[in-house]
């Protein structure tokens, strides 16, 4: 019987076709169900001794998931709905409320605010991916001041988004509104939603109107019937569902770190792994999409000013420099494979303080603050190749901003 289903999975991998990471999984536990059969006619008895004696070894395992299962269940925080990630005409995408521990908004807060003191708007930097709620520096600011922070932001966001943000967010009457801008992939996040509706007025002449391919999930359809029951079992266990939450985590840093001039940085207290050839792309002004951007941007931020000072808040801009503008910065001459890139992202910085008024805004540069940090041994990102701040990173934007205070 196992060989028959695993024989079923790994021709309906083959017949959906889809990714080939889902055909992968497909094939692979579909060879798995076939082993044992396999096996028997290899080997007879001695296989089925063999397999006897598996079962019993597995009798004890699955007694502990189970009790494990059951003490999470009972002990345990409630259980978040997993985010389902929707189509948005002016945002591209969107989280649905209340899943992925959203707000009724759809955004990463406790609930929906009637009014703040601070509205921040941003990215995953801001979003706080791999941070817990009360780490994000949103949350963070809360905490050390006492300031009411309502946070709208989402992965791949960039400033054409954080416009709609902005006037989505002016109606909580804020003093200040964050515009957290990230250079690691910002800028040319600018040039690749310039087709979403509404944006017209933020592209250049020239400019390429264009809008990435939606992020947003298919409810009910999968890519095929193994992916459909490993969905099912990691949604019904949340021992299993933690599991592999910690294993894509694992894979995740992995293929960062194999991406093509990684560089292996080796410090005591600032060990990482550096990817200039991968950022480079995304902060040279040189490239078509970073040139275009950079003019997309200027219109964000300018609009942005415009329609927080009509609505008599201060608009605020924080500069979140890529792990590797920082690293060479701290280091010096020490990292020449980073020269490149700095430069480039230098000039990307010049030209976006350049495009906006600084009379009109405050700005928190976190190059410097970054830095001395990292002197003082404090630990801004992990050690693998993701480049999105660690929860002493956004402890660090917290502390910066927390000069906003008091309004």
């Amino acid at each position: 019987m196992c060989a028959v289903i695993g024989g079923a999975l790994a021709f309906d991998a083959w017949r959906q076709g889809s990714l080939l990471r889902y055909q992968l999984v497909g094939y692979a536990i579909g060879g798995a169900l076939a082993v044992p059969m396999i096996s028997l006619f290899a080997f007879g008895p001695r296989a089925a001794r063999w397999w006897r004696k598996l079962s019993f070894a597995l009798v004890p395992v699955t007694a502990l998931l189970i009790l494990a299962e059951v003490g999470v269940r009972v002990f345990g925080s409630a259980r978040q709905a997993p985010a389902l990630v929707l189509d948005d005409e002016r945002l591209g995408h969107v989280i649905a409320p209340g899943t992925g521990g959203t707000d009724a908004d759809g955004f990463r807060n406790a609930a929906v605010a009637a009014e703040c003191s601070v509205l921040v708007v941003g990215d995953s930097q801001t979003w706080g991916f791999g941070v817990e709620d009360d780490e994000t520096f949103s949350a963070q600011l809360t905490h050390d001041t006492g300031l009411s922070v309502y946070q709208m932001a989402n992965g791949s966001y960039g400033p054409v988004q954080y416009v709609e943000l902005v006037r989505r967010g002016l109606r909580l009457r804020p003093k200040r509104v964050v515009v957290a801008l990230y250079f690691g992939n910002d800028l040319v996040d600018a040039a690749d939603y310039t087709g979403l509706a509404g944006a017209e007025p933020l592209c250049p002449p020239g400019c390429k109107m264009r809008v990435r391919p939606s992020l947003a999930d298919q409810p009910g359809t999968m890519p095929n019937w193994t992916m459909g029951a490993i969905d099912w079992v990691l949604a019904s266990s949340r021992v299993l569902d933690a599991g592999a939450e910690v294993l894509k985590a694992r894979l995740r840093g992995g293929v960062l770190d194999e991406q093509p001039g990684a560089v292996m940085f080796d410090h005591e207290a600032q060990a990482t792994v550096l990817l200039p050839d991968y950022r480079l792309p995304l902060v040279d002004p040189t490239g078509e999409r970073v040139r275009e951007g950079l003019q997309v941007t200027a219109r964000c931020l300018r609009a942005i000013a415009a329609d927080v000072e009509q609505a008599g808040a201060k608009p605020v801009l924080v500069l979140i420099p890529t792990k590797e503008l920082a690293y060479a910065t701290w280091c010096g001459d020490a990292l020449p494979a980073l020269a490149a890139l700095q430069r480039a992202e230098q000039a990307a910085r010049r030209e976006v303080l350049a495009g906006i008024d600084r009379d009109r805004w405050q700005v928190f540069d976190l190059l410097e603050p970054i830095c001395a940090a990292m002197t003082a041994g404090r630990r801004i990102w992990r050690r693998g190749g993701d480049g999105h701040l660690t929860m002493t990173g956004h402890e660090l934007v917290a502390e910066q901003l927390s000069v906003l205070a008091p309004l």
